[in-house]
């Protein structure tokens, strides 16, 4: 009974799952190319592919298989009981979720991010505070429908880091904070000398997107199952087994933008194309959490994109490709490209000073949740803060509490998962290098075959196999633990 309970529960997850990566596919358009006239209706279509996936998932039939799974005989396969084990954690958390709630959520979600992205554009955060309001609220019913132990965030986070509380989080970064700091402003003080103009000069979006694409590809980034496009906000969307998204957003002035966002956004992506298709639709095919998928691709971005080796390797493709280049030398663009600054700008912020904006989100959106902040000071509220935390005044909200377009898609609870994957880069790359001997030089030569290898190994094949916390501790050895990041942050930068 059981077994054919299980065949069932595959096939309607499998049928889920198309309707999921087609609302994945309906997401990714709006951001990409959708025309502004097109939001009205395309919120329509939003909500009525997850209301349908839900309806499907909720359904009684469903948690009957379940039960017959738990009560039957599955097997002693890895996979099938961590399916069932999910199953019934899911199960148990969407039922409680009115099917009008998940449909109004996603009309919401496609109207507020295009009001935020045009509130962003035109500095004008009155024209997104209606849209957050009514996010924070619906926010606020998820997690009653949820339930929590101690605050209403804890429901929250559980979507993002599953087994991670509001207290762990708090207890995690205040910490972190008075480290960040210090090392933050000795990270400056080092790079005082460092021009922020230095490699300033025009760099086609065309030669971008060539230059971009060799690195990407040189990763391991499959381009026949992938591809990469432009968006207000970098991101990376995993669509389906052979359909991995990457974007970015370019600078004619800056190339290391959009390099970066890439790196990044690659890491991300490498992720998903690892990810064992054969269990695609069932949770032991899905990524564990958003902290392991920050990992990756802060990994790539930061461990291997900002080593020196890197740039050792690159800069004579990069000279070939970037006019500008051609007057500089390799340790400038070391210098540049490992240079510290406070920055307004979360996703250009360097990695000694990156961690405390997740800090700063994480304080903002607890509090908004909580009912401590209304949005309507939340200007104020993320102004203050910001000039405490970093000693920079902001001039605007566009610079401020509007450049991140995570609130605008409901996604509270998600920003802590940014600083627990920077401890996750910082601890595998460590063990990387205790396991692969020799694996300097062959980053050094541009050949990151093995650790892409040894990554596919112990996070990506294992897929939803192991719980976040399980997981890191199977691949690593030991506990996830801050004090890798913070060597690494001494190291690099002190």
């Amino acid at each position: 009974m059981s077994t054919s309970a299980y065949k069932n529960l595959v096939e309607r997850c499998s049928e889920i799952a198309l309707y999921n990566s087609t609302s994945a596919l309906l997401g990714w358009d709006q951001e990409t190319c959708l025309p502004k006239k097109g939001v009205a209706y395309r919120a329509e279509q939003c909500a009525l592919m997850k209301g349908r996936s839900h309806r499907l998932f909720c359904a009684p039939e469903v948690g009957g298989w379940i039960s017959e799974c738990e009560d039957g005989d599955v097997g002693e396969d890895p996979a099938r009981l961590a399916n069932v084990r999910d199953w019934r954690w899911a199960y148990d958390r969407a039922t409680k979720l009115p099917e009008e709630l998940v449909e109004t959520s996603e009309r919401v979600r496609a109207h507020a991010m295009s009001a935020w992205a045009s509130a962003r554009k035109e500095d004008d955060f009155s024209k997104f505070r209606p849209h957050l309001e009514t996010i924070i609220d619906i926010s606020r019913q998820k997690a009653e429908c949820f339930g929590y132990n101690e605050t209403p965030y804890d429901a929250l986070i559980e979507d993002y880091e599953r087994g991670t509380s509001t207290a762990d989080v708090a207890e995690l970064f205040e910490e972190l904070k008075p480290q960040l700091r210090e090392i933050g402003l000795a990270a400056a003080r080092r790079s005082e000398t460092v021009s922020e103009e230095m490699l300033n000069g025009h760099y086609p979006q065309e030669a971008q997107c060539a230059f971009n694409e060799k690195v990407a590809r040189a990763f391991g980034f499959d381009f026949e199952a992938g591809r990469i496009d432009t968006a207000v906000h970098p991101f990376c969307s995993g669509l389906a087994p052979g359909d991995t998204r990457l974007t970015t957003r370019y600078d004619e002035k800056d190339f290391c933008s959009s390099l970066y966002g890439v790196l990044h956004e690659t890491g991300h992506g490498l992720y998903e194309q690892g990810l064992p298709a054969e269990h695609h639709g069932t949770p032991v095919g899905n990524s564990v959490s958003l902290g392991i998928h920050e990992s990756q691709s802060r990994l790539w971005e930061n461990h291997v994109g900002r080593q020196p080796a890197f740039w050792e390797h690159w800069f004579p493709v990069a000279k070939e490709v970037f006019g500008p280049l051609s007057s500089r030398r390799v340790d400038e663009v070391i210098a540049f490209t490992t240079r510290s600054r406070p920055s307004l700008i979360r996703v250009e912020a360097d990695e000694a000073t990156y961690d405390l904006h997740i800090v700063l989100r994480f304080e903002i959106e607890r509090d908004l949740i909580a009912g401590d902040l209304a949005v309507a000071d939340l200007p104020e509220a993320w102004n203050t803060k910001f000039e405490e935390f970093f000693g920079l005044s902001v001039p605007n909200d566009t610079e401020g509490c509007l450049q991140d377009i995570h609130w605008s898609m409901g996604a509270l609870g998600y920003f802590p998962t940014y600083t627990i994957g920077n401890l996750g880069a910082a601890q595998l790359f460590a063990k990387a290098h205790e396991h692969l001997p020799g694996i300097d030089g062959e980053l050094a030569s541009g050949n990151y075959a093995r650790l892409l290898e040894w990554l596919r190994c112990k996070i990506h094949e294992p897929g939803g196999q192991m719980l976040p916390s399980d997981l890191m501790r199977v691949a690593t050895g030991e506990e996830l633990s801050p004090s890798y990041h913070l060597e690494h942050l001494r190291s690099r930068y002190l």
